[in-house]
């Protein structure tokens, strides 16, 4: 067996332009040689068939309370943990991952008041005690990601700029408590830039120990 692989979350409020940044990521690494098959891009909620089922269910624009919607969360993390992120770390590859745990905490804790050490402890079942490697955060005014949204809303989308402030506030401070993991990176420059930050984290985690 292989060594364990790397674990990579990139996150950010809805707008941020996160999937863009990790195409461009998975194409710098297979140009520095690292083989496509050890590398799995996947998201969250999603990954497995489960798993978006409850993300298909989440993106409804329907009421629903905020831990009902927490537990569907987990759910989704779980199977999408124990199914497809470990086996793809056990054998080594490179585990690029679009959300995670830092989003709950975001969205539900800060955005929509859970209990944070509730949410702690459920999240720790949740995600088998898994935490990434490194955290790309894109930072960026909601004002600006909302724009960007205009025509495309689902149920947390459609929440207000309100909400999304204090979705942002919340990535701010679990950046504060865990500088080390999460890098912050100013989304509002040009694609470029936000590329070349994010990548400088993840080569110097992929090829650093070369």
């Amino acid at each position: 067996m292989g060594r364990w692989g790397k674990f990579i979350t990139f996150e950010g409020i809805d707008g941020s332009g996160k999937s863009t940044l990790i195409s461009a990521i998975k194409e710098r690494l297979l140009k520095k040689g690292i083989k496509e098959e050890k590398i799995l891009i996947t998201k969250e909620p999603g990954g497995t068939d489960f798993a978006e089922l409850l993300r298909d269910v989440l993106a409804k624009k329907v009421d629903r309370e905020p831990l009902a919607e927490l537990f569907a969360l987990l759910s989704a993390r779980y199977d999408h943990t124990k199914r497809k992120i470990i086996p793809a770390l056990r054998e080594g590859k490179i585990v690029i991952c679009d959300r995670y745990s830092d989003s709950t905490f975001a969205y539900q804790v800060f955005g929509k008041g859970l209990e944070y050490y509730l949410v702690t402890h459920l999240n720790k079942i949740a995600s088998l005690k898994l935490k990434p490697d490194l955290t790309i955060l894109i930072d960026l005014d909601p004002k600006i990601a909302l724009e960007r949204l205009k025509d495309k809303r689902d149920h947390y989308e459609s929440l207000g700029l309100e909400f999304f402030e204090r979705v942002r506030y919340g990535y701010l401070a679990l950046a504060k408590r865990a500088k080390k993991r999460i890098k912050v990176i100013d989304g509002s420059r040009s694609f470029e830039d936000v590329l070349n930050d994010a990548w400088f984290y993840v080569e110097s985690l992929i090829f650093g120990e070369e």
